[in-house]
């Protein structure tokens, strides 16, 4: 049996453990396999052409669950109490469900909710040995490399998809709900041409299914580079990731996505403001320099101009304004359990539910869901408000995350995205400082006969070093 325990996210804290503590490993966590997270994050690619993306987070939190589930002592932060009731409260919904179309949607997005909860809670209670930070932010960038490559491919090959596996090997019924289709045979990027519009738009969204989604996995990985790009161990690396955050800019402005556009331009500014007051006067200018190089981009490309060609013809404003007062109006109908699913519109050609996170929760599972789930997402952001040192981009994910359920879905992998940060942060601040460096002077602890440091500075409670990480090979040289 799993025992549960609530652990108050402050340095001080150091109770508990399934292990003694030792001078090299502060008293917390325990040493899970970190090979689930690679399965998910590294192995992404060949999921999605199996047919296998939609479900990629499901299948890496199976493993994750079995070890938890053998494991005593698991730890949750405050308020997780919050989620596990949005999640008690969802399964009620279910009872309106009217259709098979509609369960399968429910059941898809219901796996894909325990699974971010799984993430979460696997990462949270991992030691820093077991799953080094430097480890975690790789496997996030790896993951953004991913995106950014699925992007191109929407760039260069817009009418592209694959026929996988899974689709011809999942029942004709399935395979028809238009959701499922999309998983199953994924399309490189969405060409839509409105009425009237001189020219198509070809929007990228691989390794995804729309370009929305493209987008708001974008936006939150982009911190994840942003870190490491300024504390990976290996020179050539930091400048590889320099290279791709500029590369990457091309698909993301041709997915003309606003909303993808206004998560990354509030957090960056966000992050600048608060490295500004913290007088990190390195990180300020970094990040004052990015934006530079981001906007004159935009400009020379005229981004701005063609997002607005494409906003005069779809009328996409207006249709939002309307779907979300459908939405609020229709659960009205509905305020405790909601419809369990998104429904037709009565006005638009278009699901109620289905135009942003918000909206999908209180229409789908009604009111008191709506509150369960703000009140712990939004709790993310204040609880990791004093990450310290460079992991305050790690925050910012959360901060981002806090916005962006109004107009994005993030019941995807997205939300996977969202816990990875808020746990790492979490768990360095309820595990507290970092061991001292062994020796006098150096960067941090070191590997027998290595000559440079494991890795740079991350967490800013010392020069915090825990080892080996995927990324920093014994090849490798500064």
């Amino acid at each position: 049996m799993v025992a549960f325990s609530t652990v108050s996210a402050r340095p001080a804290s150091r109770r508990g453990s399934d292990t003694p503590s030792s001078p090299e490993e502060p008293s917390w966590g325990q040493a899970l396999p970190t090979w689930p997270l690679v399965l998910f994050f590294a192995g992404y690619p060949v999921l999605w052409v199996l047919g296998l993306g939609g479900f990629a987070a499901s299948l890496a939190a199976l493993p994750m669950l079995g070890i938890l589930l053998l494991r005593r002592g698991i730890r949750v932060p405050p308020s997780f109490g919050l989620w596990l009731l949005f999640l008690l409260w969802m399964t009620f919904s279910a009872t309106q469900l009217d259709t098979a179309g509609r369960m399968i949607g429910f059941v898809f997005r219901y796996m894909n909710y325990a699974a971010a909860t799984i993430f979460f809670l696997y990462v949270y209670n991992s030691t820093r040995r077991a799953l080094p930070l430097s480890r975690a932010i790789g496997l996030m960038v790896l993951f953004w490399i991913w995106v950014v490559a699925g992007g191109y491919l929407g760039v260069v090959l817009p009418n592209g998809s694959i026929s996988t596996p899974m689709q011809s090997l999942l029942p004709g019924s399935i395979v028809g709900n238009d959701y499922v289709s999309q998983l199953v045979h994924p399309k490189f990027a969405e060409v839509q041409r409105p009425w009237g519009a001189p020219k198509a738009y070809n929007r990228p969204s691989a390794p995804f299914a729309y370009t929305n989604t493209w987008g708001s996995h974008f936006a939150l990985l982009v911190p994840f580079a942003i870190l490491y790009m300024r504390t990976a161990a290996v020179q050539w690396r930091r400048n590889a990731v320099v290279v791709l955050l500029i590369a990457s800019l091309v698909p993301a402005f041709s997915t003309l996505n606003r909303g993808m556009f206004l998560a990354v331009g509030v957090g960056v500014v966000y992050a600048a403001v608060r490295f500004g007051f913290r007088g990190q006067v390195k990180w300020l200018a970094a990040v004052l320099v990015l934006l530079g190089i981001g906007l004159a981009i935009a400009s020379a490309l005229g981004v701005g101009q063609s997002v607005g060609s494409r906003t005069q013809y779809s009328s996409t404003n207006a249709g939002r304004a309307t779907i979300y007062r459908e939405a609020f109006e229709r659960t009205l109908e509905s305020p405790f359990i909601g419809y369990g699913a998104p429904r037709p519109s009565k006005t638009l050609d278009i699901s109620v539910g289905t135009q942003g996170q918000i909206w999908n929760i209180m229409f789908s599972f009604g009111f008191v869901a709506l509150v369960l789930f703000c009140a712990w997402l939004w709790s993310l952001p204040l609880r990791t408000r004093a990450a310290p040192g460079a992991l305050i981009w790690l925050h910012v994910v959360t901060v981002m995350a806090s916005f962006m359920i109004f107009y994005y879905g993030l019941d995807g992998s997205q939300l996977v995205v969202i816990f990875m940060a808020a746990a790492l942060v979490l768990r360095e601040t309820a595990a507290g400082p970092a061991p001292a460096p062994d020796r006098p002077g150096a960067i941090g602890p070191t590997r027998p006969g290595a000559s440079r440091p494991e890795s740079r500075d991350l967490s800013g409670w010392v020069r915090y070093t825990p080892g080996p990480t995927w990324s920093q090979g014994e090849e490798d040289d500064e």
